[in-house]
């Protein structure tokens, strides 16, 4: 039986800490798992924009005996979004054969560094509120009747009913709390880790979440009430170096999600060193898919 090489430990690692790295940065965003997502395995670089189509209306017609079908050709539109958010965790390992066969000892440096990670993305995300002209100003106390509110204007934006989301401020939520009518039933939901933490119930056709990096202006808690398609997160994957410069990549994806795994040997440090870095941008989709309610933060 041939012998295990380092390289063969080397590209074996590569995979788990690339399936476990997008493991973690799955399960601990809360806004990233709520948006619409869109990935292509075109690789791109920072800076480059990509178009993410959503198609034209459909009519519907009468169909008379006799008669062929109407024929409809709907144009399609998009959002541009540039690939401007390039974020990156390194870190060391003594020893490629330790960390493989002590799977803590990498999960250690995977979870502190991945948290960052996602913390940026969700906070990317939640900076978008200041593009979106819908508001609801509930400075005086988050009430049944915002909720109520900005549930008629995503009806009047004729958005879908299912996959609308409240997203609030820790402020928020607190206050959220205190509506008898909002939390007089139990939930439950399966998004991930950071999302079944957050969850805080149903009201109004919203699935309400908590996120503590929902934005804050001037003492002014910007809470977002949308529908899933409102916003998007565009991720693409990073090019792999040549073959022959001295490091292992992995790219991989999951729903939407996309991620590069770079491990190369470090002569000043005598170890392995690993970097995980993500390529993506974030972009409003709808205007009128979303709403922003302000509260004051406590």
């Amino acid at each position: 039986m041939a012998n295990i090489t380092t390289a063969e430990l080397s590209n074996s690692i590569a995979t788990i800490i690339a399936a476990d790295a997008l493991g973690y940065l799955k399960a601990n965003t809360v806004l990233a798992r709520l948006v619409a997502r869109d990935w292509d395995n075109e690789v791109a670089t920072h800076g480059q924009s990509v178009k993410i189509p959503f198609t034209g209306g459909l009519t519907v017609n009468d169909k008379s005996a006799n008669t062929s079908v109407t024929h409809q050709s709907p144009s399609d539109s998009g959002i541009t979004v540039t690939l401007n958010k390039h974020k990156e965790v390194t870190f060391r390992l003594e020893d490629v054969a330790k960390a493989l066969s002590r799977p803590d000892y990498m999960s250690a440096y995977l979870e502190d560094g991945m948290k960052v990670v996602t913390e940026q993305i969700d906070s990317d995300i939640a900076a978008l509120y200041s593009g979106f002209s819908q508001t609801i100003d509930a400075t005086s106390g988050l009430g049944e009747d915002d909720f109520r509110e900005a549930r008629r204007q995503l009806n009047a934006a004729k958005a879908p009913l299912g996959d609308r989301y409240a997203v609030l401020h820790e402020d928020a939520e607190y206050e959220l709390l205190g509506i008898e009518k909002a939390t007089n039933r139990d939930y439950t939901e399966a998004l991930g880790r950071a999302a079944s933490d957050a969850f805080s119930g149903r009201f109004m056709g919203f699935d309400i979440f908590m996120d503590q990096k929902i934005q804050v202006a001037t003492a002014v808690a910007k809470n977002m009430f949308f529908h899933r398609r409102a916003m998007v997160l565009a991720t693409r994957p990073l090019p792999i170096a040549p073959e022959g410069t001295g490091v292992i990549q992995r790219v991989m994806d999951e729903d939407g999600i996309g991620l590069r795994v770079t491990i190369s040997y470090n002569p000043d440090h005598l170890a392995v060193q690993v970097t995980i870095d993500v390529l993506y941008g974030v972009a409003e989709l709808r205007d009128n898919h979303a709403t922003i309610v302000s509260t004051t933060e406590i």
